[in-house]
């Protein structure tokens, strides 16, 4: 009779958590597309004429929801293979240095136009790793901090501890609370002040930590409010 009770709860948990991805899906995918829909349909009233500068102002919202739209549907594609863990990675050795100076500078110029200050201590560092889903994680979390701090600074620094790489990305926003800072990692999670004022899905964190961990390695955020918030990863060096 035990048993038969606990496979009972276990089945509404897990259609409980069927339920809530559903909702969280359907909720992300509903604002961008409401946009587009509704942008499209203005631009083809027929009893309207548009002049040009709003025609541009349209079509440049519709083509900034459906970035919005591809970014969400490859987070969630990802989330799941990485939960199921089907996502493929090509591993192979690396420079870190060269790999943080260009995911850097590729903030600075072409992502975001933030200022980042790098400090690498040690050159000499290789690890194993897909560079590709490593850029992922960092892009990530730059998007993060132009998201939640976009007005701080930010800092990358690279040193090594004995047999590992620390590397901790760190901002001067507003920083998270304690009970935030156990959370953010999680799926869907979004820190509840920001959820009406920032567009997210909640995955990226997630998948960060996910390619991390693929990776043999950690990840882990601190912060103050106020101060601003610092993640941290760790990757195990080959040399």
């Amino acid at each position: 009779m035990v048993a038969k009770v606990e496979v009972l709860e276990t089945g509404q948990k897990l259609n409980a958590m069927q339920e809530d991805f559903v909702a969280t899906v359907f909720h992300n995918l509903r604002t961008p597309l409401g946009f587009i829909k509704g942008y499209t349909t203005t631009l083809l009233r027929e009893n309207t004429e548009w002049d040009e500068e709003t025609v541009r102002e349209f079509l440049e919202i519709i083509d900034d929801e459906a970035d919005e739209l591809q970014i969400l549907i490859d987070n969630l594609l990802d989330s799941s293979r990485l939960q199921s863990g089907t996502l493929r990675m090509r591993f192979q050795d690396i420079r870190l240095d060269i790999l943080l100076r260009d995911i850097a500078k590729r903030a600075v110029i072409i992502d975001f136009g933030m200022p980042v200050s790098v400090s690498i201590s040690d050159d000499s560092m290789i690890v194993n790793a897909d560079a590709a889903r490593l850029t992922q994680v960092f892009e990530n979390l730059f998007s993060n901090i132009n998201k939640y701090a976009p007005d701080s600074s930010v800092t990358l620094t690279l040193t090594r501890e004995d047999d590992q790489a620390h590397i901790v990305l760190e901002d001067t926003g507003p920083g998270l609370r304690m009970g935030d800072l156990e959370k953010i990692f999680n799926r869907f999670y979004r820190v509840p002040e920001t959820m009406f004022g920032v567009r997210g899905s909640g995955l990226g964190l997630y998948i960060c930590r996910q390619i991390i961990d693929a990776h043999h390695g950690e990840i882990f955020a601190e912060s103050t409010l106020g101060e601003g918030t610092a993640f941290h990863i760790y990757l195990p060096v080959i040399n």
